[in-house]
């Protein structure tokens, strides 16, 4: 769908939705769409009692930060019509790497991510995305959460929310059909194949709330969580074995979901040896963090925030950098440094990142 989304309100008006519009939202942005891909789904990160939309409207540092703002109570606010500053660093398939805002209409729904979601506000949101879905003549796939595109920045929103369940709310909304209840690791299972025969009948319970769930699987464990959903993590290359390979034995190392990375966020994806990578790998994102291993490696290392996002803007592992080889870890100046495969990423306690060579 080329041009700016100026059909925003008649659209979710509509579709049954409460819509008021802020002084100006037709003339403001960061220039015209071309083609619009899907909506990105953020959460505003603010506690109650309310989030004031003119923030996104004119953030003090981004300026037009997303099309559109959804209170608690489900009523969507038209903040501006042209390209917004709500992505930034991340990757999905069919998006332009690290460019999201060229090609997402944004949603922030007014929510800390921790409060969970009213009925007036969650309803309001899978039938507003539907609608905008409608309209671009996109399927309920072309919605995703800044959790799953923007995880090498760390990013976590919208807090818990299941992505895929809201996906498949989206599409009932779409078709008009009523909401069923699914088994969202049974859900996984089928959309991954690939995970092979289930080796328990029964639901093991895990993490520290007690609301986590996992199955273990022929090639894979699938790990849930309501406020994240479910994925599954590989298990080793047959091949290589687990000294040499496999994203859950090197998520194991981190102590599963009760250490740094959590629970996966997002499918795991495996990266062959070409388009300037040096050697062949997988990788899959956590909640604290994007782990990667690379075949015939001991162990696995993960990136995350701000040497994570200029990693990525770098390139990621098909960068001049290459794979990351270590954590972060702490310098005796207060810096914190992250090695690569050809160099290192330094974070400077004034907040600047620079690479470094060898020697420095």
């Amino acid at each position: 769908m080329m041009a700016d989304p100026i059909w925003l309100t008649p659209v979710l008006r509509d579709a049954g939705l409460t819509v008021n519009e802020l002084h100006g939202a037709y003339n403001r942005g960061h220039g015209d769409f071309g083609t619009i891909w899907g909506v990105l789904a953020h959460h505003t990160g603010s506690n109650p009692p309310s989030n004031n939309p003119n923030y996104i409207a004119n953030h003090p540092s981004l300026g037009l930060a997303s099309q559109l703002h959804l209170s608690r109570s489900g009523v969507f606010t038209l903040c501006g019509v042209g390209i917004a500053w709500h992505a930034g660093a991340g990757s999905w398939p069919g998006i332009p790497t690290n460019n999201g805002n060229q090609v997402l209409i944004g949603i922030e729904a007014e929510n800390n991510g921790r409060e969970g979601w009213s009925d007036a506000q969650y309803g309001a949101y899978v039938k507003g995305v539907a609608a905008i879905l409608k309209r671009l003549g996109r399927g309920q796939d072309r919605v995703i959460g800044h959790k799953e595109y923007g995880a090498i920045q760390g990013k976590w929103d919208p807090g818990g929310m299941d992505m895929n369940l809201f996906r498949i709310r989206v599409g009932e909304a779409m078709r008009g059909r009523p909401a069923v209840i699914i088994n969202m690791i049974d859900e996984a299972a089928g959309r991954n194949p690939w995970v092979g025969d289930r080796r328990s009948e029964r639901e093991i319970v895990v993490g520290g709330d007690g609301k986590g769930r996992m199955v273990p699987f022929a090639n894979a464990h699938i790990y849930f969580h309501p406020s994240v959903g479910a994925f599954p993590v590989p298990h080793a290359d047959p091949a290589l074995g687990p000294e040499k390979s496999g994203l859950f034995e090197a998520w194991a190392s981190y102590n599963y979901e009760r250490g740094p990375l959590g629970y996966p966020v997002r499918e795991f994806t495996r990266l062959e040896k070409r388009d300037g990578r040096s050697t062949a790998g997988a990788v899959q994102a956590f909640q604290g963090g994007v782990l990667y291993r690379r075949d015939g490696d001991a162990r696995g290392w993960f990136v995350t925030g701000v040497i994570g996002e200029r990693w990525a803007a770098e390139g990621y592992e098909k960068g001049p950098l290459g794979y990351p080889v270590s954590n972060e870890y702490k310098r005796p100046d207060g810096g914190v440094v992250q090695d690569f495969e050809h160099g290192s990423m330094y974070w400077d306690p004034s907040g600047a990142v620079k690479i470094l060579t060898e020697g420095e």
